[in-house]
């Protein structure tokens, strides 16, 4: 390998080794014990936006039946009854108060509505019992007593009664939940609604002010048989609990089985093991988005549940822009996110302020109150790993990162290394010879070049160099001795460098223009 050569590798090898050492002068200064995983990350950051919905109905029913004794010849019974119907799961999309759930669970099945109506009104009006402890409201029955019956099959049909069914919405947030106290909740209206049959997306929407929301996903066209969910909801026993302060909905840890076309959109199958009352909560991806909404199951001969369905988030973007709403993350979103990375790098001193402003904005949000007690329990303990704090001056311009002056610094060690190696290694200029170096000529020509001298004593002849001026003579003896005495003399004398071509002395060992050794 050449000098040069070598002197380009130190470099690169110089500039490379400073490369590696920056990420690693980082990295030492931003060190922090690991974290949650990232599905935890997900779940931490999307559980604050789920919410638990609860939906009664209130049923008008009028029962025309002939009566004679009226001028029209008829009259009418009037009934209205209420009931809890289902419960469900949702999630919020704007800090205003936006809803997204399942229409199933916000729209009750207009024939079981009328069914449970006619059987309050005409067979337990009637007298009647049910025929067994499992029979349900909600079924049709026949009577033993013709008329009675045939009224009762007309009210189911809504030949003999007319019905008015109102659905009543009321969205429990975490914050409501998390209560010590029966939580109220909060009413909801419908802005719109796809239906069971279509897509099964509703859209709700609540008075609410700096609510937590979820992140959606932009489409399900990249999901893949395999890849992992997690569903969020709370369970038909949630209302159960609601008196006992849960703070988070359940997680349910899956992977997508299926994607299948229905209608006009996918249905996402998922082998994940969800739980009645989960309907319309959000299924989320490892990044903490979501990518589907839960809907429906299928029920195996033996009467359990069989594959879970998903509607998928391109359904819901197209219920959401039917609706006139864009989805929006708020301030309580990012206080919170930033937040909690700092919980999780083990800064709880700097986390406490972090939390306390999460709480400033939403009061009571319960992760937040959560995690800012176990921050408070360990700041200022050996747990606690204290935030770098930037230099004065550094605070003064906005802060300059002190790995940035430190990689910089190293750079200009190494750069200068380089060149001092550099130079040292370089080759010393060569001593300038006396005449410009040229091929040495043939011993030959040199002697025939010269011409002859009086033999008036030894004459050398050094180099290129002319000989001193001599009397010609005729061709002779005399003429003939010179001429061979100085042909002797130039082949002695007429010595050179084989590797510059500088010429020499006969008493030299080293050429004294490149440093050549010569060789006898």
């Amino acid at each position: 390998m050449t000098r040069a050569n070598r002197r380009k590798a130190v470099f690169l090898a110089a500039v490379v080794a400073t490369i590696t050492m920056i990420p690693g002068l980082a990295a030492a200064q931003s060190a922090a014990p690991t974290g949650p995983s990232d599905v935890e990350r997900a779940v931490t950051s999307a559980s604050p936006g789920v919410v638990f919905i609860d939906t009664s109905v209130r049923i008008h029913v009028r029962l025309i039946y002939q009566n004679n004794n009226t001028v029209s010849g008829l009259s009418h019974l009037d009934r209205s009854y209420a009931f809890d119907y289902a419960t469900g799961s949702g999630f919020v999309v704007t800090p205003t108060g936006t809803v997204v759930t399942a229409s199933h669970v916000v729209e009750p099945d207009p024939v079981s509505m009328r069914n449970y109506a006619a059987n309050r009104l005409v067979l337990e009006g009637f007298g009647y019992d049910y025929p067994d402890a499992n029979s349900s409201r909600f079924d049709r029955y026949t009577l033993p007593v013709g008329w009675q019956n045939v009224l009762l099959q007309q009210c189911y049909k809504a030949v003999a009664c007319h019905f008015t069914i109102a659905p009543v919405e009321t969205v429990y947030s975490t914050v409501d939940i998390a209560q010590t106290q029966l939580p109220k909740g909060t009413p909801a209206r419908i802005l719109t609604s796809t239906g069971f049959e279509n897509t099964d997306i509703a859209v709700l929407q609540v008075n609410g002010t700096n609510m937590p929301t979820v992140s959606l996903g932009d489409t399900a066209a990249d999901l893949a048989a395999g890849d992992e969910v997690t569903a969020l909801g709370f369970p038909g026993t949630s209302r159960d609990s609601l008196q006992t302060g849960v703070t988070q909905p359940n997680k349910v840890f899956g992977h997508v089985s299926n994607i299948r076309p229905e209608g006009t959109s996918n249905l996402i199958e998922v082998d994940a093991n969800i739980e009645p009352g989960m309907s319309g909560g959000p299924v989320i991806d490892g990044s903490g988005s979501v990518i589907g909404l839960i809907s429906f199951a299928l029920l195996q001969s033996s009467g359990e549940s069989g594959a879970k369905y998903l509607r998928t988030i391109d359904d819901i973007n197209a219920a959401l822009a039917s609706a006139g709403i864009t989805p929006a993350r708020g301030a309580v979103d990012t206080a919170f996110g930033d937040a909690t990375d700092l919980y999780w790098a083990n800064h709880f001193t700097d986390a406490v302020p972090a939390f306390q402003k999460v709480l400033d904005l939403y009061p009571g949000h319960p992760l937040a109150t959560e995690l800012l007690a176990d921050a408070q329990s360990k700041a200022g303990t050996a747990a606690d790993v204290p935030l770098p704090k930037p230099s004065p001056a550094a605070a003064g311009k906005g802060g300059f990162p002190i790995w940035i002056a430190i990689a910089i610094g190293a750079l200009l060690v190494v750069v200068v290394i380089v060149l001092v190696l550099a130079r040292r290694g370089k080759k010393p200029p060569a001593q300038a010879p006396t005449l410009a170096p040229m091929p040495a000529p043939p011993v030959s020509a040199v002697a025939s070049s010269i011409p002859q001298q009086e033999d008036s004593g030894p004459a050398k002849t050094v180099g290129f160099q002319a000989p001193q001026a001599a009397t010609p003579t005729p061709n002779g003896s005399q003429g003939a001795a010179a001429s061979t005495a100085t042909t002797t003399e130039v082949r002695e004398a007429a010595h050179f460098c084989s590797s510059c071509g500088h010429a020499l002395t006969t008493d030299v060992h080293f050429c004294p223009s490149c440093g050549h050794e010569v060789t006898a």
